[in-house]
């Protein structure tokens, strides 16, 4: 954001009314200028004239100074797209999927070692045996393999 230019016109003699000096400013607002002014001459807190003029390039300032606001209200909603929105879903979906299929091979070892009454561990083995049995043996066996490739694709990902 770029400063406006204030000019403050002020008398340094009270009783010499002709004997005027003007100083510039760079502020944000008026007041900041004239807080300014009263930092750098506290004498003149009490004098009875003082001018602020601001300069017709501020008109320009400000204009640029709003376009800038704009521009930068614009870049973040166009960060925002639906495009952004379906890979984060995606991302999730694929995380979640990878969850899952990593907690096959554990439900697998888990009836191994404990028997068919292990979590979950049992609808796993009965699946895997219906999928081996309404395809043929052989064709089952091949469905198996295409499960374990898809399975290791997704954990090369990782």
């Amino acid at each position: 954001m770029k400063l406006k230019t204030y000019n403050i016109t002020y008398r340094p003699d009270p009783g010499n009314r002709f004997n005027n000096v003007t100083v510039t400013y760079k502020a944000n607002s008026m007041n900041e200028a004239k807080l300014k002014f009263y930092k750098e001459f506290p004498s003149q807190k009490k004098a009875d004239y003082l001018e602020i003029h601001s300069p017709l390039e501020n008109y320009a300032i400000d204009r640029e100074n709003q376009k800038s606001a704009e521009n930068q209200n614009n870049n973040t909603m166009k960060k925002f797209n639906i495009l952004n929105l379906f890979k984060t879903v995606n991302e999730y979906v694929m995380q979640l999927t990878i969850m899952l299929i990593g907690l096959i091979p554990l439900l697998l070892l888990g009836v191994v070692l404990f028997g068919d009454d292990f979590f979950l561990g049992n609808i796993v083995v009965y699946n895997i045996q219906n999928i081996l049995d309404s395809m043929a043996g052989f064709v089952g066996i091949v469905t198996l393999l295409v499960i374990v490739y898809f399975y290791s694709k997704l954990s090369d990902k990782k």
